[in-house]
């Protein structure tokens, strides 16, 4: 994905600044899939083959100069398509029925005739992206992390192995007092 930027959309920037003007910071929240492939246009106000939304899962400002932001996705819905367009989105200051903040689209990324994925119902895909953010006024956004953020999800594959190696552990340390023993007889 080097080659693609981030296209901000108009509505996204306008949240954005509303938020800014009000003393808030813009919040990005969630990350989606989609598998159409086109040029982004800043009117855009949704991506135009979603079909996947996750809560952004972890963040790493790791340059130091604010000026980039790196945000991760887990998706791991069992489905399958081509993964052609990736978008970003802001709550807005507004809530939906359920209470829960409305999303609003703050960038895409996406090319005609461009294949940037491939999702399986089989396969867990982490995406990282890094957003620029040299375009936006300075401190005016933050990231919010979803519940099952990365640095607490323990997924059922690990959990097991953990379990196999405590087990392996605990049987070589009896082995060794075992020998110890018959050593001191």
């Amino acid at each position: 994905m080097s080659a693609l930027t981030l296209q901000f959309t108009q509505a996204g920037l306008d949240a954005l600044m509303t938020a800014t003007q009000r003393g808030f910071k813009g919040k990005i929240s969630h990350m989606a899939f989609g598998d159409s492939d086109y040029t982004p246009d800043k009117t855009q106000t949704a991506l135009k083959g979603e079909k996947e939304r996750v809560a952004i899962a972890d963040t790493d400002y790791s340059d130091g100069e604010g000026c980039s932001l790196k945000i991760a996705g887990k998706f791991d819905a069992p489905i399958e398509y081509a993964i052609c367009e990736i978008g970003v989105f802001i709550e807005s200051p507004n809530y939906s029925g359920e209470g829960e903040p409305e999303l609003i689209l703050l960038g895409v990324y996406s090319k005609p005739n461009t294949t940037l994925g491939y999702r399986t119902p089989d396969v867990k895909v982490l995406q990282w992206l890094t957003l620029s953010l040299a375009q936006l006024p300075s401190e005016s956004v933050e990231v919010k992390v979803g519940v099952d953020n990365l640095n607490l999800i323990v997924d059922r594959e690990l959990a097991d192995m953990t379990l196999v190696q405590l087990n392996t552990m605990q049987r070589q340390i009896e082995q060794e007092l075992r020998l110890v023993a018959l050593e001191q007889a």
